[in-house]
């Protein structure tokens, strides 16, 4: 049995399926990937992905800068084509589109370096790790102890020590004589 051409079966593969958000930055991205051939239609989003990646974004603001540089940069490049194509346009309109094509450089230069920040760090981890285990309950019920002695020995020094019993007011000293025994203070007398 001789197999034509057309009934040999072809290799499948599955296409790339975005999720919304990187859909939205390719289907945004698309007008500055211009098609020359119908046949070329179906790598242009690999093409868009393929640039994005090399900026080597890790995060949605990662890829966000990185689709903000491609869109300034191309639109940069069509503003100074338009600028240098229209022989018709005047001096001043011309200067206008290089004034314009430079602001659009200048920000694609500004998420270039924002971009780059945000490289240069680490990504944010996903949960802090929380301490291990490392001390036996005896262990930690001892130390609490052992703290718990030397607070209460600081606290010892810091509070006066109370008498144990009143002191005997004491006469026999050698200027008791010189002063006499005074009178406790007198009540005070009810409000009439």
């Amino acid at each position: 049995m001789i197999i034509k051409d057309a009934e040999q079966p072809m290799a499948t593969t599955t296409p790339y399926q975005p999720n919304p958000f990187v859909k939205h930055l390719l289907l945004s991205l698309l007008p500055y990937f211009t098609v020359l051939k119908p046949d070329e239609a179906e790598i242009i989003p690999a093409d868009i992905v393929e640039t994005l990646s090399a900026y080597g974004a890790r995060t949605r603001a990662e890829m966000l800068h990185a689709a903000l540089i491609v869109a300034f940069g191309f639109s940069a490049l069509d503003t100074l084509a338009q600028a240098k194509a229209d022989p018709e346009l005047s001096p001043t309109l011309r200067l206008r589109y290089r004034t314009c094509a430079n602001a659009l450089n200048r920000a694609a230069q500004q998420n270039g370096h924002a971009l780059t920040r945000r490289l240069s760090c680490d990504p944010p981890a996903t949960h802090p790790v929380e301490p291990a285990d490392d001390m036996p309950a005896a262990q930690a019920q001892d130390a609490l102890r052992q703290a718990r002695a030397k607070i209460d020995s600081y606290r010892n020094r810091l509070t006066p020590a109370r008498p144990s019993a009143v002191q005997p007011n004491r006469r026999d000293s050698t200027l008791a004589h010189l002063f006499p025994t005074m009178p406790g203070p007198e009540p005070l007398a009810a409000a009439p």
